[in-house]
């Protein structure tokens, strides 16, 4: 008959052991192991382990016979007495504790007062045991770390250290700058001072010379009465009256002898100056923040705001790109909805697409080439120039294509469809004659802006859009120059570039009134204030464009951004100050 089976007992109670006090060789439950601990002293160390250490099991709840457990134990003490002393690893939760174990649910290593605390009731496994399950994904892990995380983050911190230097020597140049305007600025008061001294001293050199001529003017005349007097008195005393009469008969009648002198006075009417004012003298900073929440953190940083005039430069985060089949390049974009777009380029194509680059319909031979020659509605319709008919048609939500603008002999150019009214803006040529005309969305004619024969404000304009104050925008390839009217035709102003060769191309307008500007020789984009003073440059290649030619809002007012070498859009989040 089998001997009765039975649990390990605990060396200080009966429960059932859980762990092992390597140090005072003792069976231990969970309740003795943590009293265990606590009789620790500087002389008396403890280390808890689990159980399954000591006899080498792989279940703490190994049955075995009474006979059987003593000879085991026997022997697993004479095996323990073979092997090397491990090293103690302590515990980083409680530095007087060494790991005894590891939590299998929390993938962690414990001592025994981490189990009290945060792992009662877990499974514990040892920990040796527990590495040799992660060795695979733990060597991995450090051979990753090896062969990319260090060399990678080596290299973002090589790029870090030389964006600094950059940055510093940015900064070394802003300084040069301010004081280089300072000086140049004290110049300028210098020869303002210089140039008043010398009025006020050459007024005083000519009251200081006539005032002498006066003066030695007076005396001698007083001299000249004094003699007139004496002879007076000695022609009478000696009653010589013939000689008398002769004086007096020849002298001049008297004269009043006023002593005025060119400026009677001079005074300086100062013009206090304030800071602000004074701040005209210098130029602005252009500060390039490297992203959304850097440029917060700069401002922040510039809470007090300083009198020097500071410009942030856009943020400009690259979304995704997409390829375009069906066209050989992106001459213009007319985003609709839902991520859908018309794209066409000057070989006669225009292809519906959506942001991944699917086509859904291409439309051929509605035109034979252009550049700004399609638009959107406020009904989201689509507008084309049909130019073999020299129409501007609609194309509906059916894809029904319905003529509603005919333009007779005139060539359209390019056409726009108002965003506040719905109007519809020509630009359109004539031999040598341009005009830009304004329709309703019918058709029907509402405002004819001609060239006088002797302006040549137009040439061939390619692009055309609306400004929120009204102002007409367009891009005139061959003046290579932005003209912008008001909406009554009137011209206002015209930009050209920031110095050097300016191709414009594609035109944007935001809701602040700004105005973007392709230009597709500088790989720019132009962004202006409604008055055309230039506010940022974008440069193209920064997000993988050269050569840009269109530009429209998409979704989420993302940009879309095409160019004239692929097929190739761009889909980038510009934030402006």
């Amino acid at each position: 008959m089998a001997s009765a089976q039975h649990y390990i007992s605990c060396s200080l109670c009966d429960e059932n052991v859980e762990f092992y006090c390597k140090y005072c060789d003792k069976n231990l439950c969970q309740d003795c192991a943590l009293k265990h601990i606590e009789e620790e002293n500087a002389d008396h160390r403890h280390q808890i382990v689990m159980y399954k250490v000591k006899h080498k099991c792989t279940d703490i709840e190994q049955v075995t016979t009474a006979s059987d457990s003593q000879g085991l134990i026997e022997q697993t003490d004479n095996e323990q007495k073979q092997i090397p002393a491990e090293v103690e690893e302590m515990c980083i939760l409680h530095p007087r504790m060494v790991y005894g174990m590891c939590c299998k649910e929390c993938k962690v290593p414990v001592c025994i007062k981490c189990v009290k605390e945060k792992h009662n009731g877990h499974i514990f496994v040892d920990t040796k045991e527990y590495y040799k399950q992660l060795e695979k994904d733990i060597e991995m892990c450090v051979a990753k770390m090896r062969s990319l995380e260090i060399p990678q983050t080596q290299t973002t911190l090589a790029g870090s250290i030389q964006g600094r230097t950059e940055s510093f020597e940015t900064i070394r140049k802003a300084r040069c700058g301010l004081v280089s305007d300072a000086e140049q600025a004290k110049k300028l008061i210098d020869k303002n001072l210089e140039d008043g001294l010398k009025v006020v001293d050459d007024i005083k050199q000519m009251l200081e010379t006539e005032g002498i001529q006066q003066e030695t003017a007076l005396r001698n005349y007083v001299s000249d009465l004094k003699s007139t007097v004496r002879q007076y008195d000695e022609l009478k005393s000696s009653k010589k009256f013939a000689n008398l009469i002769n004086c007096f008969s020849n002298q001049q009648k008297y004269k009043d002898q006023s002593a005025k002198p060119i400026v009677s006075s001079i005074e300086y009417v100062p013009n206090p100056l304030s800071l602000e004012e004074m701040s005209n003298v210098f130029g602005c900073l252009n500060i390039h923040a490297g992203g959304v929440d850097e440029l917060k953190r700069v401002k922040k940083s510039l809470q007090k705001k300083p009198l020097i005039k500071i410009r942030f430069s856009p943020i400009v985060n690259p979304i995704m790109s997409f390829e375009v089949t069906g066209i050989a390049h992106t001459s213009h974009i007319s985003y609709m909805r839902d991520g859908m777009a018309l794209f066409s380029d000057n070989n006669s194509r225009l292809v519906f697409a959506n942001q991944r680059g699917e086509v859904a319909t291409e439309t051929a031979n509605v035109l034979s080439a252009g550049y700004g020659c399609h638009a959107v509605t406020q009904e989201r319709d689509l507008l084309i120039i049909d130019l073999p008919k020299h129409q501007i048609c609609k194309i509906t939500k059916e894809r029904k294509v319905i003529p509603i603008i005919n333009l007779g002999l005139w060539t359209p150019t390019t056409l726009y469809s108002s965003s506040r009214n719905g109007d519809i803006i020509v630009g359109m040529f004539l031999k040598h004659e341009v005009k830009i005309v304004r329709y309703t969305d019918k058709g029907r004619l509402l405002l004819e802006c001609p060239q006088e024969p002797d302006n040549n404000l137009y040439r061939n304009p390619c692009y055309i859009t609306e400004n929120i104050n009204g102002d007409i925008c367009v891009s005139d390839w061959n003046r290579e120059r932005l003209i912008v009217s008001d909406k009554r035709g009137e011209y206002r102003f015209s930009y050209s570039g920031n110095g050097s060769r300016f191709y414009p191309r594609g035109l944007l307008t935001d809701d602040a009134g700004r105005i973007f500007v392709c230009d597709g020789w500088g790989d720019a984009i132009h962004i202006l204030d409604t008055n055309g003073t230039l506010l940022a440059l974008v440069q193209t290649k920064d997000f993988g464009v050269e050569g840009p030619l269109s530009i429209c809002y998409g979704a989420k007012d993302c940009v879309w951004v095409g160019n004239r070498f692929n097929n190739m859009i761009s889909v980038v989040k510009i934030t402006i100050d």
